[in-house]
């Protein structure tokens, strides 16, 4: 197995992650997500670095499972405040002890662990109880300028618990964005599934990484592209997975060069357009 990059705490977090951490599966009604928005600044650790951080410590507490953390591209705007690049995250739980153990957990957390001058948020919600105007919310957050008020009016009447936690709260926006886009199983990239990244560099058979992992593996071009189980694929250094049509998909582009007829996992450059 390759190294998990050259950062020593992201790697110990990512190995701690993939040993406690549940095998991706398909959503599923019951499943639980959480997500934050909004936790850094310029010279800090990102969002993803501290979702990771909270579902290790929460799997590791014994209060959570985790089996995935999706990040969620938003619009980029000057009128709105943002670190980098306007981006949240959204933990996927397939089960929790209870919600207001999960909900407390994270308010605690996240003014502990959230950078100075952070505005953060958070969103826990039942994936059956979400309403579609959620998932609404979450399309129109990559178009258009949304406010606080328009989060917090969307919620009521529903069972989704919402707080901000530090500065001015902002993050509530990017949560409930994150947990809608989530909700959508279409939109945005893996910032965790259990042991694809630590196969960087290795090369498998179709049919036995999908088996080992959960994902599919579909071509760039199209799901009509035929990937045979006995094709090889190399991973490259930086695997990882998409949201596309509810599925953790692998996104391969086809190889023939040397010694070497298979696919290939999809480019860093490529996949950081999702």
């Amino acid at each position: 197995m390759q190294p998990l990059g050259s950062d020593p705490i992201n790697a110990a977090q990512w190995r701690a992650l993939d040993a406690i951490g549940k095998r991706w599966s398909p959503p599923h009604e019951d499943d639980w997500l959480l997500a934050i928005d909004d936790t850094d600044n310029l010279t800090s650790r990102g969002t993803g670095f501290l979702a990771r951080q909270l579902a290790l410590r929460m799997a590791e507490a014994g209060i959570a499972e985790v089996k995935a953390i999706t990040r969620h591209q938003l619009l980029v705007d000057p009128r709105i405040p943002y670190t980098s690049h306007n981006s949240s995250a959204c933990l996927v739980l397939p089960s929790i002890v209870d919600r207001q153990t999960i909900f407390d957990y994270t308010c605690r957390y996240l003014p502990e662990e959230s950078a100075e001058g952070s505005d953060a948020g958070t969103v826990l919600v039942q994936r059956k109880d979400l309403p579609d105007v959620v998932q609404q919310f979450g399309r129109a957050a990559k178009e258009q300028v949304l406010t606080q008020a328009d989060a917090r009016k969307l919620i009521v009447g529903h069972k989704i618990d919402m707080a901000g936690l530090t500065g001015t709260h902002g993050g509530v926006i990017g949560a409930l964005a994150a947990v809608g886009l989530n909700a959508s199983g279409c939109d945005g990239r893996f910032l965790w599934l259990k042991q694809l990244r630590g196969m960087s560099a290795e090369c498998w058979k179709a049919g036995a990484l999908e088996q080992a992992t959960g994902v599919t593996i579909q071509s760039k071009l199209g799901a009509e592209v035929v990937i045979n189980a006995e094709d090889s694929i190399e991973l490259g250094e930086w695997p990882r997975a998409v949201f596309l049509q509810g599925q953790a998909t692998l996104l391969v582009e086809k190889v023939d060069e040397g010694d070497f007829n298979g696919w290939r996992a999809a480019s860093k450059n490529y996949i950081k357009r999702f």
